[in-house]
């Protein structure tokens, strides 16, 4: 059940041109970034902002398909600075007009306005521009925009994205973050779960909002949130708030069987909160599902994983591949980063 107030922390840039009232959306190069955004409170003396800690360019991907993680010839924007500067607080969850760069210190590869600073959340992320829309230019929140090599900083990402936008300096961007400490509303950390820069992000990327069991053990304002819901949802495993809570936080050496209750009170939590019954499972996660039933194929869903996690564990069998699963489809976040 997602509440969205309105944000962006995974980064996203979208390209939009116009030929009259129709728009014609042209395919652009995308870059990855990772790294930290921090938030502080307003007080008497002083103005909260937003800023970028070590947020940098790890992975792009050009138009032709090809990605790459590492600087060579042609590119030398990966490891490169996002700053984000200017941003200052004027609510709970929302922040001036900034300034977004790429840069070495020395030399701006990208520099653009960014408008409309307002987050949401779902109670687990906090998110930028949620409702980003390369068909829609009320959603287009970059302006401004300024791109720049020279022979010392050559960079085929900037030449790319240059070539497609023309004179257009109009743009989109998106993020998803992740609590890490703190308040977002007054001062806090938040580990920047997606940056992406000029694209719409691959279908097979997008975060289905699992959270690790790890995750759901220490937040204990997310757990509380959704743990009813998850009691409702464990089909008898877990026969209260307490039970379920008593097998999650379990410490030390556990049975198979405790093991296999851990993540599956993590998954309840997840389906619980963000994570729809009806996603696919990937194929990793089909394989450990066949393990449990081999009657399941492509197609198959969280849902079904869910039953037959809670099967094995009410009939204490196959434990280690329910278990498995589990962890499996509880990480599947991290492992798509």
């Amino acid at each position: 059940m997602k509440k969205y107030f309105y944000v962006q922390v995974a980064v996203l840039f979208l390209l939009l041109l116009s030929f009259g009232s129709a728009f014609a959306v042209i395919g652009l190069p995308t870059a990855n970034f990772s790294g930290n955004a921090q938030t502080t409170a307003t007080t008497e003396t002083s103005t909260g902002s937003l800023i970028l800690v070590s947020a940098v360019i790890s992975n792009i991907n050009y138009i032709n398909g090809t990605s790459t993680t590492d600087n060579g010839a042609t590119e030398t924007a990966i490891g490169k600075s996002v700053i984000i500067s200017g941003a200052t607080r004027t609510g709970d969850s929302t922040f001036s007009d900034a300034v977004i760069t790429i840069s070495d210190g020395s030399f701006n590869y990208f520099s653009a306005t960014l408008s409309n600073i307002v987050f949401v959340t779902d109670g687990l992320k906090w998110y930028l521009n949620p409702a980003l829309d390369i068909n829609n230019s009320g959603t287009l929140n970059l302006t401004n925009v300024v791109l720049n090599t020279d022979t010392g900083h050559p960079s085929q990402y900037i030449d790319e994205l240059r070539s497609v936008i023309g004179t257009n300096a109009t743009l989109g961007m998106k993020m998803i973050l992740q609590m890490v400490s703190g308040d977002f509303k007054n001062d806090s950390t938040s580990n920047i779960f997606t940056g992406l820069i000029d694209g719409t992000p691959p279908t097979v990327n997008a975060p289905s909002g699992a959270r690790s069991m790890g995750f759901w053990k220490t937040h204990d304002e997310e757990r509380n949130s959704f743990i009813d819901a998850a009691v409702i949802k464990c089909g008898g495993v877990f026969t209260s708030t307490n039970d379920l809570n008593y097998y999650l936080s379990m410490q030390g050496k556990k049975t198979m069987l405790q093991k296999a209750k851990q993540q599956y009170a993590a998954l309840c939590l997840n389906v619980a909160s963000s994570l729809p019954e009806s996603t696919v499972l990937t194929a990793g996660e089909l394989q450990i599902l066949q393990y449990l039933n081999p009657g399941y194929g492509t197609g198959s869903t969280v849902g079904n994983a869910l039953n037959e996690i809670k099967n094995s564990i009410l009939a204490n069998a196959n434990l280690e591949n329910a278990k498995d699963l589990g962890d499996e489809i509880n990480n599947r976040d991290e492992k798509n980063q």
